[in-house]
This record gives structure tokens, C-alpha cells and sequence, in this order.
């Protein structure tokens, strides 16, 4: 098997072991705050729980219309117009979380928990790294991010990708 094939098979895989490499870095970063005021404890053990998740949902479901055989490839996630309901199943679990995480981070108190939780949200410019504990900046954050996903989707629907054939 071609190195890009397996990728094309395998993406949801690789993405899940992103988020839980992803995932023990924030564990890691949030340690030394955890030592330091135990009172954090549960609010991190919550956001790791959290993380792991709900963030691996819309590669699980990228997973099942891989292995089912429902989607030929990873790319063709990037043609949701053509209708095949794997993919829009992948997109509805997408969707889903952007509509959560904005509840969460603007009516639930989701902004306030991730500042009150150090490491959580992280800016990383060169070698230097900032934690983001304004509230004000994570719902900027989320509203910018949230708004390029929403126009990569809007080029998704709009444009006609070729998928590539690596065989």
C-alpha cells in the first residue's frame, strides 16, 4: 500500500492520535497548575475529559464511513455537495460541536472556565508561549475560528474539489 493511500484510508486515525497527543500536552501544561492550587483539580479533570471526547466525535464518524467502505477516501470529505451520507454525517458532527462549543463558551460560562484554567488555551508565538485568561479573548478566539470554519465549508459546498485517486 502507497504511503498516501494508507492516509487516505487512515486520516481519522492519525487525527485521533493528534488529539490524544494533543491532549497529554495539556495534561502536561496544566500539571504544575494543578500542583500549585488543588482547587483546580475537578475544573481540569472535567476539560480533560472534555477534550478527549468530544473532540475525537467527528473522527469516529470519519472512521466509520472509511472502514465501512461508505467513503472511498479521505478527500472526499471535501466534497460534501456530492450528498454521500458519510460525509454529511461528518459534517452534521462538526456542526453539532460548533453550535455546543459556542453554548458553552458564550451562555454555559465555557469562556470563563478556560481562563480560570491556565494551560487550557495557549498562544504560541516563536519560542514564547502566553496562556489566554480573558474571557473576552477565548470568545474572540472562538468567533474567528468558528468564522473560518464556516467559509472553509462555504468553499467546500461551492466549489468543485477533484479528489485525488493515489492508485
Amino acid at each position: 500500500m502507497v504511503p498516501l493511500d494508507l492516509i487516505s484510508k487512515y486520516f481519522w486515525l492519525v487525527a485521533i492520535l493528534v488529539t490524544g497527543i494533543n491532549w497529554a500536552m495539556f495534561r502536561k501544561r496544566a500539571q504544575p497548575y494543578i500542583e500549585a492550587n488543588r482547587d483546580l483539580t475537578e475544573g481540569y479533570g472535567a476539560l480533560f475529559r472534555g477534550y478527549l471526547f468530544w473532540l475525537n466525535i467527528p473522527w469516529v464518524v470519519m472512521g466509520v464511513g472509511c472502514i465501512s467502505g461508505g467513503v472511498p477516501s479521505v478527500w472526499h470529505y471535501l466534497r460534501p455537495r456530492d450528498g454521500n451520507l458519510y460525509v454529511l454525517a461528518w459534517f452534521a458532527s462538526v456542526f453539532f460541536l460548533w453550535v455546543f462549543g459556542t453554548f458553552w463558551i458564550f451562555f454555559r460560562g465555557g469562556a470563563e472556565t478556560l481562563a480560570r484554567h491556565p494551560g487550557a488555551i495557549e498562544f504560541t508565538y516563536g519560542f514564547k508561549r502566553k496562556d489566554i485568561t480573558q474571557p473576552a479573548i477565548i470568545k474572540t478566539l472562538w468567533i474567528l475560528a468558528l468564522t473560518g470554519g464556516i467559509v472553509g465549508v462555504a468553499l467546500m459546498w461551492s466549489t468543485d474539489i477533484p479528489t485525488p485517486n493515489f492508485r
